[in-house]
Formats: structure tokens, sequence, C-alpha cells
């Protein structure tokens, strides 16, 4: 069991979050955010997908953290070295399991071509999870 943790954390890590280095907002349909500021880069494990831009090779982004995550929830899609600006984080919403069996229920809220959409937390690497410097979203 606990080897299985180690692993899904080591190849769970799709997206990778960075503190945002020109510290601005997010402009067009969100708006500047109140809230938090980083950046999360996306990144595949599977070398096959890492040079792919295919619909097999993406992350889905939900557009509802507390919806089932499934393709009626899906609203946009990230590829491997796509940098979404990141501004606050949930830590109850639906928990997805990914392909190691590893879980999560901490949801990212993204801001891609400033519509806001939300980067289930399992495919984020574990310490950057756990050393997230994002606020909590308001409720």
């Amino acid at each position: 069991m606990g080897a299985v943790v180690i692993i899904a954390g080591g190849t769970a890590g799709i997206i990778a979050l960075r503190s945002s280095d020109d510290g601005g907002s997010p402009g067009g349909a969100a708006g500047p955010s109140p809230l938090g500021d980083a950046r999360i880069t996306v990144y595949n494990a599977e070398r096959d997908c890492q040079d792919q831009r295919v619909r097999a090779c993406s992350l889905g982004l939900a557009g509802d953290p507390y919806v089932a995550y499934r393709p009626s929830n899906i609203v946009g899609r990230v590829w491997h070295g796509a940098v979404p600006r990141a501004d606050c984080r949930i830590a109850n919403g639906v928990t997805v399991t990914d392909e190691a069996g590893g879980h999560s229920s901490m949801w990212f809220r993204v801001l891609p071509d400033g519509k806001r959409m939300w980067g289930p937390g399992i495919r984020i690497r574990q310490d950057q999870v756990q050393y997230s410097t994002l606020p909590n979203c308001p409720g």
C-alpha cells in the first residue's frame, strides 16, 4: 500500500506548481483576481504524450469541482507544457483517482484564456500540492 502511494505520487506528477514571475492578474472574462497568483505547468508523465497534442494526451479541466469528473463536466483541455494561471484551491471537491491508484479531492482554479476552470490536484506533484501557497477559494 505504501509503495502504491509513493509510486502514485511520483507518476501522478502531471502538473508542477510554481510561483508566477510576472505578479500580474489575468484579465479577460475572469477579470483581476483578489486571491492568489501562481502558475501551474502541465506535465504529462507518459513520454509518448509529451510531444503530442491529441485529445488522448490532454488533461481535462472541469467546470465544477463538486460535480463528477466526467466528459459532461470537462470545459477545457491543456497539454504538456501549458502554463495556466491558478488563483486558489479547494480541498473538498470530487475525489479523482489517477492511473496509479492515487486519490485527491484537491482542485486548483485555473484561468486559461481568462475563463475560470478547475484542474484536479492529483495531476500536481505531491510536494507542490503540500507546499502550495495558494489560498483557499471562497465558498
